[in-house]
């Protein structure tokens, strides 16, 4: 477990002691679903599947693992990840999101989105959010999260982008003390950093 910190990563510590998984698990029992973000394979195209493999155990695990195409999301699922992550940070076409979608059902599709961009891929970026998510749920995609990573206040202005469909929303990248102020029709449920899931649960 990382924090970010002045553009690096630093290892988590809570309580002035270091973190594993593990810990994590504990601080997190009340809890029956992780959203497990694999910097390793985001960043390195080395996803830590034998991890994912553990905490399916004893949770409901939503795995990001960086997948770029229709394989990466398969090894999610070899893995023991019960919904797959397709995250616009890392996907490389629209192409691999249908092909991804045609070997699963249990597929959650990510929109990341900072300072107005949603993915290094062109074909999807000139999609933008309101096509690129309408396309998805058309083609029965059930689950969206809306992932904001700009480093300040969550930026609203993406979220508004969304469509109004049939679909559940689900928002990332969102502090506790705004989670009254940020509203979409289709909202479902806030994915909240470990620190402030441990805050909630203990208030």
């Amino acid at each position: 477990m990382v924090i970010v910190k002045e553009g690096s990563y630093e290892k988590y510590s809570y309580n002035d002691m270091q973190m594993d998984l593990w810990g994590a698990f504990k601080e997190l029992e009340d809890y029956d679903k992780i959203y497990f973000l694999d910097l390793d394979g985001i960043e390195l195209n080395r996803p830590q599947t034998d991890i994912i493999r553990k905490a399916s155990t004893s949770k409901k695990v939503w795995a990001d693992i960086g997948a770029r195409d229709a394989e990466g999301i398969t090894d999610a699922f070899i893995a023991g990840a019960d919904k797959a992550v397709l995250s616009t940070k890392t996907v490389e076409s629209f192409e691999e999101i249908e092909r991804s979608i045609e070997l699963s059902e249990d597929l959650i599709l990510c929109v990341d989105y900072k300072d107005g961009l949603i993915s290094p891929s062109k074909e999807i970026r000139e999609m933008g959010i309101r096509d690129l998510t309408t396309s998805c749920i058309e083609k029965d995609i059930e689950k969206v999260v809306f992932n904001d990573l700009s480093n300040e206040r969550f930026d609203e202005k993406g979220l508004r982008k969304m469509p109004i469909g049939d679909y559940q929303l689900y928002i990332g990248g969102i502090s506790l003390e705004r989670v009254d102020y940020v509203d979409h029709e289709n909202l479902q449920d806030f994915i909240v950093k470990f620190r402030e899931a441990v805050k909630y649960r203990k208030s």
